[in-house]
């Protein structure tokens, strides 16, 4: 396993606020009861999950004068290649999390120089690329490397662009979630999703929350359901001091920031090592279902051994 991965894309301070009791309407005041200050963005939460499973890993994307993220990388031992921004700070997120899901506030900041990042890559074993690019970098970005998987998040102009669908033909992988998927594809049922893309000649694995994730395998349809039918009830809550309670490898839901992009470690993991696909969805899905145990999108992510414990179950 002497693969180098890269995993390049935006890079975000985020300030991810949860324990809510209900969402305020127009004019009205909520207060969250927890607040977790974290480094965000579907690159470093990507690049954390491959690095926390062992890969050497090096994470590509533009920043700000900032110190405290540097020193946050750090601290998770996470390798960089970070490009500093003159003049704009580092792109921050507002994540207001709720039990089903979440919504984010956010300025780019910094990362309105991510094309110059993606131009300046190193070449890579694997390169991971965890933003929408337009459709002649991505082809020239997949000569960068041996193998590329893509997860753009939602970005409806782009992922309804018939330039891009072209240049998709060309990744390993791409990773949507439902949404972007039916956006792509103008399907709803995760079958004809994965079927469209084939007429498109995409590879795709679509991730559905916490019902699992889907995919195709030598033309069959691949569906691995979610943690949420095997896991006990859920149990979420706060200590008196603000902190997540202390809680078992099974207590899911607190936060789902950055859940998506712990799923593509997961199952980029697992395919890298030359597993099926079904176990890579599987993967994936452990992977995305634990981190959501603490708050902030690379807190909760599991060991190695935990991961594997959970794929044997």
């Amino acid at each position: 396993m002497a693969l180098r991965i890269v995993v390049a894309g935006e890079i975000y301070v985020d300030q991810v606020m949860s324990g809510f009791a209900a969402w305020p309407q127009p004019g009205e005041e909520a207060f969250a009861s927890a607040l977790t200050l974290e480094v965000g963005g579907g690159a470093p939460h990507t690049a954390h999950g491959l690095t926390r499973l062992g890969w050497e890993v090096v994470l590509a994307g533009p920043i700000g004068r900032d110190s405290w993220v540097r020193a946050r990388l750090d601290e998770l031992e996470v390798r960089y290649l970070l490009m500093e921004h003159s003049s704009e700070p580092t792109g921050t997120t507002v994540a207001v999390s709720m039990p089903e899901d979440r919504t984010f506030f956010s300025y780019r900041g910094a990362n309105v120089a991510l094309a110059s990042v993606l131009r300046a890559l190193p070449e890579a074993d694997h390169l991971h690329v965890a933003a929408a690019c337009d459709a002649s970098l991505l082809q020239w970005l997949c000569g960068r490397a041996r193998t590329v998987s893509i997860d753009a998040g939602w970005q409806p102009s782009w992922l309804q662009d018939r330039d891009v669908w072209k240049a998709l033909a060309g990744v390993s992988w791409f990773l949507p979630n439902e949404k972007e998927a039916e956006c792509l594809t103008g399907e709803r049922d995760p079958e004809r999703m994965m079927r469209r893309f084939a007429e498109l000649g995409i590879r795709a694995a679509i991730k559905l929350g916490g019902a699992g994730s889907v995919a195709l395998e030598d033309g069959a349809f691949v569906a691995v359901g979610g943690l949420a039918e095997r896991a006990p009830p859920l149990r979420a809550g706060l200590c008196g001091d603000g902190n997540p309670l202390a809680y078992s490898s099974d207590s899911l839901g607190i936060d789902s920031t950055g859940a998506g992009d712990c799923f593509d470690a997961g199952f980029l993991d697992s395919w890298l090592r030359g597993e099926s696909v079904e176990r890579s969805l599987r993967a994936g899905n452990i992977c995305g279902a634990l981190s959501t145990r603490r708050a902030g999108g690379m807190n909760g992510f599991p060991s190695r051994e935990e991961m594997s414990e959970w794929l044997s179950k």
